[in-house]
């Protein structure tokens, strides 16, 4: 005879601990919950609507530039660093964390800064900063203890790489710029500011380098890791820091245009890209010193970035308000084009994981993007920010920075809704939860009107009515046209066909 025992432990129906809720046991058969279905949409619609009414975006505004602010170049080994060129020389260095300057130069260029970048140094108190200008074509090096504040010596490294040693450091903070070596009791204990100190450093600091031009810089970039930067003007020019002469200038054939932009690839690292005014996107190899693929596009491309995670995959910016991946193993279509903006896309950035990336445009706002789909999935604008010039993600993809003529560089959230600062455990499950839901139900009419809502100015409003008729107006001319001759004469094409006009080699 068989004996069925039943075998409970008494751990699964005891609370686990004293303050831990009891657990409650249900029967999960789909049967006994006709209504969890409707259940489960009233929560995913509460919760679309709950991301929204916690959707702020803005974080704030760094200050300090007499002119507007062109070109940004971020730190990528360190978060709170960036740096932003303006339209009069001046240049100032960042502290996200504090929100005010480390260091401004006001005169490290005549006329408009061209582009900013940071050495490849592995420690913080060696790097330094790169910049070029437009007018004058000069590129400097500036170095400074001041980009590092409250860094310790090399005393305070020895035996430990986290560089926590006990050792009599002296603390890099000659341009007071964060005060860390004592606090200000009179003002609430905050951290000690010395301003007039702090431009009076600005004021005397001297390029450690400085590399001359017959033509202005449009731009510029640094190798990730060796001492090789290379600058964009009338051709592309690779330098060595240590050499007041290009190591090689690339150009593809006998063209006579104006780069606007180069880029490093970020894995393949001897891979250059740029794009020009003559509608182009041109490839290069600086270990054979030669231009190697060119494409000519419908309108002129205003910035370029590398997908850090993929390395064959290219974001274009284009003055035609899109934006457009393409792989360079083949150039002959885009793969993907990104299309929202009402004006000229001006910067783009990818962000660390690669997966998004983020665009300012001439319409005076920032959009964030997936890779995988042609609709941004957020808009950023506000009543003061002028045309943006040029964003870029943080090191660590939780914020986004915008550089605008009216003079600010504007921190962002990376997730407009997401929540600053310490978050429990119990308050983590819960917005998990709920992004899960709204996940899930993003296909349904109702969820789908909340989650992609999105206020826009009446000027971007208008502007976007404008440009869908205009496009619905060519589509309309185009069928009309085709009706109307023989047949097989004129085939419909395919809007990623249109967009290369020809690929050269």
């Amino acid at each position: 005879m068989k004996i069925k025992m039943i075998s409970r432990s008494l751990d699964d129906h005891m609370p686990s601990s004293s303050t831990a809720p009891h657990p409650i046991q249900r029967n999960l058969a789909p049967h006994l919950h006709p209504f969890a279905k409707p259940r489960e949409y009233t929560r995913a619609l509460t919760a679309a609507k709950m991301d929204r009414m916690f959707a702020k975006p803005f974080v704030g505004a760094l200050g300090g530039h007499q002119d507007g602010a062109y070109c940004l170049g971020k730190d990528p080994r360190r978060v709170a660093i960036v740096a932003a060129g303006g339209g009069d020389g001046e240049v100032i260095v960042h502290s996200l964390a504090l929100r005010r300057p480390l260091l401004k130069i006001p005169h490290a260029h005549k006329g408009m800064v061209g582009g900013v970048c940071w050495t490849g140094e592995a420690h913080d108190g060696r790097r330094g900063l790169v910049t070029c200008g437009k007018l004058d074509g000069t590129v400097k090096i500036w170095r400074s203890r001041a980009f590092a504040p409250g860094l310790r010596g090399e005393a305070g490294f020895e035996g430990n790489v986290f560089g926590l040693g006990t050792g009599e450091a002296e603390v890099l903070d000659t341009a007071g710029a964060i005060g860390e070596d004592g606090f200000d009791e009179e003002e609430g204990g905050g951290l000690a500011v010395d301003a007039a100190r702090r431009d009076a450093v600005g004021l005397s600091i001297e390029p450690t380098m400085t590399y001359t031009n017959k033509n202005g810089f449009n731009g510029l970039d640094h190798h990730r890791t060796d001492a090789v930067f290379a600058t964009a003007s009338n051709v592309v020019q690779v330098w060595d820091e240590t050499r007041t002469a290009p190591l090689s200038t690339l150009q593809f054939g006998s063209s006579l245009e104006t780069v606007s932009a180069v880029r490093f690839n970020q894995s393949e690292t001897s891979v250059l890209a740029s794009v020009g005014s003559d509608r182009t996107m041109c490839l290069y190899d600086i270990r054979t010193g030669k231009a190697e693929r060119r494409i000519v596009m419908q309108m002129r491309s205003n910035s370029l970035s590398w997908c850090p995670t993929l390395p064959t995959v290219m974001l274009l910016a284009s003055e035609d308000h899109n934006l457009y991946t393409f792989d360079i193993r083949n150039l002959e279509a885009p793969t993907q084009i990104y299309k929202g903006h009402v004006g000229g896309v001006m910067g783009c950035d990818w962000s660390p994981t690669g997966e998004e990336f983020v665009s300012g445009s001439y319409d005076r706002t920032v959009r964030l993007w997936k890779r995988d789909a042609g609709k941004s999935r957020d808009i950023y604008h506000t009543k003061r920010m002028q045309r943006v010039f040029d964003t870029t993600f943080t090191p660590t993809a939780d914020f986004v920075l915008s550089a605008s003529d009216d003079g600010n560089v504007r921190i962002w959230k990376a997730d407009a809704s997401k929540k600053l600062g310490p978050v429990s455990t119990k308050e983590r499950q819960a917005i998990e939860y709920r992004q899960k839901l709204v996940d899930k139900w993003s296909t349904e009419h109702g969820v789908r009107a909340v989650h992609e809502r999105r206020h826009v100015p009446a000027s971007i409003h208008k502007a976007t009515t404008l440009k869908r008729d205009m496009v619905e107006a060519r589509k309309v001319k185009d069928d009309r046209r085709r009706k109307h001759t023989r047949a097989g004469q004129e085939k419909p094409k395919a809007e990623r066909k249109k967009t290369v006009i020809t690929e050269q080699t």
